[in-house]
C-alpha cells in the first residue's frame, strides 16, 4: 500500500496512518525537559489538538512503559517539582493503577525519578515537534484549559452512575451516522485518559474551546460532525467540530500506547494526532535531553480503520488504540465518492455518540 499523507491543520506530511497516541508509561528515572517541544506545527489555543490519521507507511511501535515504579523513583520531589507516573493516573508522589484517580487533595503531578519543574508555557505557544508526556497538562493549562490537569474517568462519568459502574459490563460507544450505526467496545483499562476524554466530549462533561464563541464551553462535542476524511481501504476520520479537518478542542491528551493493542485489521478505533516521525527511523522523535518521546498531540479527532489484515500495524506506537468496532458500516462509508483531500463529495455525518455498559 502506498504511503498516505496525514495532514494537521494546513500541514501535509507524507507519513503512515498517524493519529496521535499519547501514552503514559511506567514511572522512569528519565528527566523530562522543561517546556521541550517537537517539530510538528501544532498550534495551541483553539487549534490545539487537531490532527489526522497518517496514511499507511512503515512506522514501528514505540516502546511500552517499563512497569511499576521503583522506590527511588518515588522520592519526595523538590519544591515546585511535578511528579508524573507514566503508567496510570498521576497523583502526587504516587503511581496509581490504571483506572484509578487521585483522591488526595488536588495534586495531579510530579517528577519521574528526579527533580524537575513542570514545563513553562504561554498562551498561543506552539508544540512544534510535539510534547513530552509530563508537559501536556502544563501546556493545556497555559492555553486556558479549565481542567488544569488530567481529565479522569470519574469526571467523564459525572451524573451517569450507570456508566461509572464497571460491574455492569464493558463500556461501549455507538457512533450514529447517516449510513448506519458503528458499535465499538472501548478499552478503558488500557487507555483511561483517552477514554475519559472521548466519553467527556460525547457527554458534554469535558470543557472544550469553542472557536466560534471564543470561550470554553461544557457541551456535547460529538454532535452532527462530518466524516471529513475518507480513504477506501484505509480509514474514515471525524472529530473536528469546525468540519474543516484542522480543528480541535483547545488542548492535548497524552498518548497511551498499550503493547497488547494494535492496528491489526478493520474496525480499530484510534486517535488522530499531529505527531511527527523521524523520516529515517519512522519512529517518533525523542527529546534529546530526556530521551522521552515527542508526541502527545491527540485531542478530539479519531478514526476507524478499514484496512485488511495488519496493513495498518505500522501505526502502533504512533496512534493510541482505544477501541474495537464492528467494521461493516465503516467499510461502507470508506467507499463513498471523494474529492480533494479525501473529503466525501456527499456529506456523511456523525450524528451522535451513544454510551452504554453491556456484557457484550
Amino acid at each position: 500500500m502506498n504511503a498516505h499523507d496525514f495532514r494537521s491543520g494546513s500541514l501535509l506530511w507524507t507519513l503512515p496512518l498517524a493519529t496521535s497516541l499519547l501514552a503514559l508509561g511506567a514511572c522512569t528515572g528519565e528527566k523530562p525537559n522543561a517546556g521541550s517541544a517537537g517539530e510538528g506545527k501544532a498550534e495551541a489555543g483553539a487549534k490545539a489538538g487537531s490532527g489526522e490519521a497518517a496514511k499507511p507507511g512503515t512506522d514501528e511501535a514505540a516502546k511500552p512503559g517499563t512497569g511499576a515504579p521503583k522506590p527511588e523513583d518515588l522520592a519526595a520531589p523538590a519544591k515546585d517539582c511535578c511528579r508524573y507516573c507514566f503508567e496510570g493516573t498521576p497523583c502526587g508522589d504516587q503511581c496509581l493503577p490504571e483506572g484509578e484517580t487521585c483522591t488526595e487533595g488536588t495534586q495531579t503531578c510530579a517528577c519521574p525519578g528526579s527533580d524537575r519543574p513542570p514545563g513553562q508555557f504561554k498562551k498561543h505557544d506552539r508544540a512544534l515537534q510535539g510534547l513530552v508526556a509530563p508537559d501536556v497538562f502544563p501546556f493545556n493549562a497555559a492555553q486556558g484549559d479549565p481542567v488544569g490537569g488530567p481529565f479522569t474517568l470519574e469526571m467523564a462519568f459525572e451524573g451517569a452512575p450507570e456508566l461509572a459502574d464497571a460491574s455492569k459490563g464493558k463500556l461501549f460507544a455507538t457512533l450514529v451516522t447517516d449510513m448506519g450505526d458503528i458499535r465499538c467496545e472501548l478499552f478503558e483499562k488500557q487507555a483511561p485518559l483517552t477514554i475519559a476524554n472521548f466519553v467527556g466530549l460525547a457527554r458534554g462533561t469535558r470543557p472544550w474551546w469553542d472557536a466560534k464563541t471564543k470561550s470554553w464551553v461544557k457541551e456535547v462535542y460529538y454532535k452532527d460532525l462530518l466524516w471529513h476524511r475518507v480513504i477506501d481501504g484505509f480509514m474514515i476520520q471525524t472529530g473536528d467540530h469546525t468540519g474543516g479537518g484542522s480543528g480541535g478542542p483547545g488542548y492535548f491528551v497524552p498518548d497511551e500506547f498499550d503493547p497488547t493493542l494494535s492496528h491489526s485489521g478493520p474496525g480499530i478505533l484510534s486517535m488522530a494526532n499531529r505527531n511527527r516521525v523521524d523520516r529515517a527511523t519512522q519512529k517518533l522523535h525523542r527529546d534529546p535531553k530526556t530521551g522521552l518521546e515527542l508526541g502527545n498531540t491527540g485531542s478530539s479527532q479519531f478514526f476507524v480503520t478499514v484496512a485488511p489484515g495488519k496493513r495498518a500495524a505500522y501505526l502502533d506506537g504512533r496512534h493510541t488504540v482505544f477501541g474495537k468496532c464492528e467494521p461493516k458500516v465503516a467499510i461502507e462509508i470508506s467507499k463513498v465518492d471523494t474529492a480533494a483531500q479525501d473529503r466525501p463529495v456527499k456529506e456523511v455525518r456523525l450524528k451522535e455518540v451513544k454510551l452504554e455498559r453491556a456484557a457484550k
